[in-house]
């Protein structure tokens, strides 16, 4: 039972770091690309406010077309100012999204467990450990367990899991397969459970239940699959 719980953590720790590096790379991507905007914003802008060319003749009064010009570039000069401000309002936060992500892999836990856990991972076919266990947890199993449900490349019963629109989870020793239809800012919809508000909870399989903790506008629900 130990070995199995170390497992499980080690899982969610490499979900938690793979989320966190897509962040990482996303937010960078993002900012590069706002830089590179902010920086043609500004130069714009030194080219509607400098200096007349050389050579002109400057304007002793003010005619009708030169002062709906001047009120054309004016206008146009405030609305880069205000959009150059969106911008690094912008880039900030998405600073403050990647803090959070940074902060969050160093607390992943170390890969060093991965490496005790893989040793007593659980397989059919192993003499008295598969026995003791299932005897100590034969009024806790799910009636969902099944023996020929997978072991590798699935989501444990009871982690959260990220995942975004097209994906497909088998859940581990269960013949079930969470279908994300499509993620959209504050709800997920899960193929036979619907849309999903963030924070529900609602019936799913076989006695099963997801809850949904995340959804936002980049495409990706945080989830988690409970039976009984």
């Amino acid at each position: 039972m130990d070995r199995v719980i170390s497992l499980l953590a080690a899982l969610v720790g490499l979900i938690a770091l793979g989320g966190a590096l897509l962040v990482h790379t996303n937010s960078d991507a993002q900012r590069r690309e706002m830089a590179t905007e902010i920086a043609a914003l500004k130069t714009s802008i030194s080219l509607l406010g400098g200096p007349a060319p050389a050579g002109t003749t400057p304007m002793t009064a003010a005619t009708p077309q030169a002062s709906k010009a001047d009120d054309a570039i004016a206008k146009t000069i405030v609305a880069l100012q205000d959009r150059i401000a969106a911008l690094e309002a912008t880039s900030k936060s998405q600073a403050v999204e990647l803090d959070a992500a940074r902060a969050q892999l160093s607390a992943a836990p170390p890969t060093t467990q991965v490496a005790a856990a893989d040793p007593g991972t659980v397989t059919p076919g192993t003499p008295n450990v598969a026995s003791d266990a299932s005897s100590s947890q034969a009024a806790t199993t799910p009636s969902v367990i099944t023996a020929s449900g997978p072991t590798k490349d699935c989501i444990p019963l009871g982690t959260r899991f990220m995942g975004q629109g097209g994906d497909s989870f088998p859940l581990c020793k269960t013949k079930m397969v969470l279908k994300v239809a499509a993620v959209t800012d504050g709800i997920a919809t899960i193929t036979g459970a619907g849309d999903i508000a963030v924070g529900a909870t609602v019936p799913y399989d076989k006695g099963c239940i997801v809850a949904v903790f995340s959804a936002d506008s980049s495409g990706f629900a945080e989830m988690r699959v409970t039976c009984q």
